[in-house]
């Protein structure tokens, strides 16, 4: 019997339940037919042309991502628009698009694991407890000093580069992470004694707040900091699809990119 695109949701929102998703978040179904039959799936941070052209590639009949790809309510669709090109491209294709946002992001095994476990952090706990699992804190196997923790963050990222802040030659041990934009968890993250806070898009402001806080922070970008819950849902999805013993491939898109670079 074909495995339909709902099946695979199931198991997605069995790890990310939609009601740990903040209020007002699209996650969910985007486009597409839940009842389709699905024999291979693509993984992605952002749903862009792109992609869709790599899931007509691969044969791929539904896209997993991260971000919505309807974020606000759509007023029109034209052709025209890049999303509007790019719902065009799916509903030609017959391509489904589900989105697990804030919900992954809160997920115990989510984005923040994944930053977490992908960063050495070990003795993980919640950034604070009214945060459900927006944010992770956790030691560092050994203490190192910021510098060396910038170049293992760097390493651990795949990323060239990170904008951070903090006296290089100060010990670090205690890491709180909040994967994406988390800039406004700050306090959270220096209440909890952490030596450093590692998130995305970080505002001038609140840099300078951070560190008047007496905390060092790295800001590796929102794309690295988040990419990395990619592989961890394929293993997941891959697990479930055994022990389910059906024939469905996932493949982790090759064509996501960070829009920044660093020169």
């Amino acid at each position: 019997m074909p495995v339909k695109c709902q099946t695979i949701v199931t198991h997605i929102e069995e790890m990310a339940p939609k009601s740990l998703a903040l209020e007002g978040d699209n996650t969910g179904w985007q486009v597409g037919d839940p009842g389709n039959p699905v024999e291979h799936v693509l993984l992605a941070l952002d749903v862009g042309e792109q992609t869709v052209a790599e899931a007509v590639e691969v044969g791929a009949q539904l896209i997993v991502s991260h971000h919505p790809l309807i974020y606000k309510p759509l007023r029109s669709i034209r052709f025209d628009l890049p999303l509007g090109r790019i719902l065009t491209q799916l509903i030609r294709s017959n391509i489904g698009v589900y989105s697990a946002h804030t919900n992954l992001d809160a997920a115990e095994y989510g984005v923040n694991t994944a930053l977490a476990n992908q960063l050495g952090l070990t003795d993980l706990g919640p950034l604070s407890p009214e945060l459900e699992g927006f944010g992770r804190i956790g030691r560092l196997p050994e203490p190192v000093t910021f510098a060396e923790f910038i170049g293992s963050v760097k390493v651990a990222l795949g990323i060239p580069g990170s904008r951070a802040g903090g006296p290089l030659n100060r010990m670090v041990s205690k890491v709180a992470i909040c994967g994406g934009s988390g800039g406004d968890l700050w306090s959270k993250a220096a209440f909890a004694g952490a030596d450093v806070y590692i998130t995305g898009d970080l505002k001038y402001h609140t840099a300078q707040d951070i560190l008047n806080a007496g905390m060092n922070f790295i800001d590796p970008g929102h794309f690295a900091s988040e990419r990395v819950v990619l592989e961890p849902l394929a293993d997941y999805l891959k697990e479930r699809i055994a022990r389910a013993k059906v024939n469905v491939k996932l493949t982790v898109s090759r064509v996501d990119n960070d829009p920044f670079v660093f020169r």
